[in-house]
């Protein structure tokens, strides 16, 4: 298996420079752009080992993206925040940022291979980074993420993707990440290595679509999910829905599942939810939140939640947000 990765990851390797070589002579010139947001949230959790009080997180993303032939992109990410959590439970945009010092998130390169197949390449990438399928289009701004599950959790890292989409609205993918490939002192596919393989395949029709994953950890984990979405023309809503199995290689399986519905709502967007988080497949979480846009580029969303036997001394924990995100 780790000959086979590697025989995979080094023609990725060679394919970073070959677009830029072939399309040296063409008419493209290389333009770049820099967009970022600002989350600001501030909310309360009850019965939360971190108090009742109310808590602040911040975020801010910088994201550079330069094109060498017209059809590729250099993509660097940067974050600052406060942390992934306000007050022991909501999660709602999930900053990895740490402090006021920008960290490097995401450093790939994405060209198209040939018609319909893309490669996506790095040292620095999320473990479903490239994948051509769609799981799930709710929103998520709260606690039920589908990309916190298992099947499409895989550890960051140096990592390469192949995308295949067919004009039958047919899709498969293929990612291969190191996790610890980022660290210079450590190898990438190696014997002693953190490693990780995600495949999945996946169908995007008109108004309704869904993938399967599966996921792979070296000596660790195998999971796969399913998940699917209903997007018709003549409701005023979208369906989601998504499940997922973990077998770690010890310890305790665990499953997931989650249904959310989103749909216009007056002025903005109003979502629901309910299913299980990560680690606890038996107990229930449920959600809403309202998205309205303030101006092009402000949107501002209240939200509420309760999980069950969350809280302290197995009480149900609770609580309320509202995020302020501005897009520039």
């Amino acid at each position: 298996m780790k000959f086979f990765k590697s025989l995979l990851v080094a023609p990725a390797a060679l394919g970073l420079m070959a677009p830029v070589a072939v399309n040296a002579d063409t008419a493209f010139s290389p333009t770049s752009k820099l967009s970022s947001s600002v989350n600001f949230t501030i909310g309360s959790n009850t019965d939360s080992a971190d108090g009742d009080e109310l808590h602040s997180t911040y975020e801010m993303k910088f994201k550079s993206t330069s094109s060498f032939t017209g059809e590729d992109k250099l993509v660097g990410k940067f974050e600052i925040g406060n942390g992934k959590t306000l007050g022991g439970g909501i999660d709602p945009q999930s900053s990895k940022g740490g402090g006021t010092t920008p960290t490097l998130t995401d450093l790939y390169y994405q060209f198209p291979l040939s018609d319909g197949l893309t490669v996506s390449f790095g040292p620095k990438m999320d473990g479903d980074q490239g994948l051509a399928g769609t799981t799930s289009i709710y929103g998520e701004p709260v606690l039920l993420a589908v990309d916190s599950y298992y099947a499409l959790a895989g550890e960051g890292g140096t990592g390469v993707t192949f995308g295949y989409e067919g004009e039958n609205g047919w899709n498969a993918s293929l990612n291969l990440t190191a996790a610890d490939g980022d660290d210079p002192t450590k190898g990438i596919f190696g014997d002693d290595t953190e490693d990780y393989v995600t495949a999945q395949v996946g169908y995007d029709g008109d108004g309704f679509g869904g993938t399967f994953t599966y996921s792979d950890s070296s000596d660790t984990y195998t999971a796969y999910g399913i998940g699917g979405y209903f997007q018709p023309e003549t409701m005023p809503f979208t369906v989601s829905a998504y499940f997922d199995s973990y077998d770690p290689e010890t310890g305790k399986d665990d499953e997931n599942w989650v249904v959310g519905v989103e749909g216009d709502a007056g002025p903005g967007t109003l979502g629901v939810g309910v299913g299980t988080q990560k680690g606890d497949g038996e107990k229930l979480t449920y959600e809403a939140w309202y998205e309205y846009k303030l101006a092009d580029g402000v949107k501002i969303t209240p939200m509420i939640w309760t999980s069950e036997d969350a809280g302290v001394g197995g009480e149900d924990l609770s609580g309320a947000a509202v995020n302020v995100k501005y897009k520039f």
